[in-house]
């Protein structure tokens, strides 16, 4: 003896909803039975439309632009300034310790790595302090040229301050009273000084003192990159 049974309705596939409304259309299936995922039948309070979102080309939002090592411009340049003083004597020192005073004239050693050391160290201080600002490399770069050019000259002041002294000794009574100082040479006597530079330098004197601008933009570059 057979019974028939009768298929369990879908939710929502009643034959007649109260009130004359048509039939609601049963949800699709979905793997795990009937119904898993229902919709909201009559009588529910309906979900609010969905806003459009903001497309963008190529479906992402567009990359945040790189932030910047914040800095402090006035407290870079003034710890470049200093930079640019200890750089200078420092160059000046070692372009005097280099130099070879007992022969006539004396021979001075040009060298490129001063250079390199003096603009690394200034735009070191100015990538630390003043963090990525172009500006500031451009201030770095300048003040990395004005300390290799007062070193050169400073030092060129000690080397004349040596030869002067050994001149003097050599011939002994009071002429080492008459030596000037360095700082004598520099400051009075700037002009004899600079022309005795002019003189002296070449082609190579300016090219090692390219380097240190060069090296200044190179190191503020890459310490702000970090």
């Amino acid at each position: 003896m057979s019974q028939n049974w009768q298929q369990p309705q879908q939710p929502g596939g009643y034959p007649q909803q109260p009130g004359g409304y048509p039939q609601q259309p049963a949800p699709p299936q979905q793997a795990g039975g009937y119904g898993s995922a229902q919709q909201p039948g009559y009588g529910y309070p309906q979900g609010q439309p969905q806003q459009p979102q903001p497309q963008y080309g190529g479906g992402f939002p567009p990359p945040a632009p790189p932030a910047g090592r914040p800095g402090n411009p006035l407290l870079a340049v003034g710890a470049a300034l200093v930079a640019t003083v200890v750089g200078a004597f420092l160059y000046a020192f070692l372009l005097s310790a280099m130099a070879d005073t007992d022969k006539t004239p004396p021979e001075v050693t040009q060298f490129a790595y001063a250079g390199v050391v003096v603009g690394a160290l200034i735009g070191l201080a100015v990538a630390k302090l003043g963090g990525r600002n172009t500006g500031l490399w451009v201030v770095g770069a300048v003040l990395a040229l004005a300390a290799v050019f007062l070193g050169e000259l400073y030092g060129y002041a000690m080397i004349l301050h040596d030869v002067m002294s050994n001149y003097a000794d050599k011939i002994g009574g009071g002429a080492s009273s008459q030596v000037l100082s360095s700082n004598e040479i520099f400051f009075d006597h700037f002009s004899d000084l600079w022309k005795s530079w002019k003189e002296d330098s070449d082609a190579l004197t300016y090219i090692f003192m390219a380097l240190a601008p060069v090296a200044a933009v190179s190191t503020a570059y890459r310490i702000s990159n970090r």
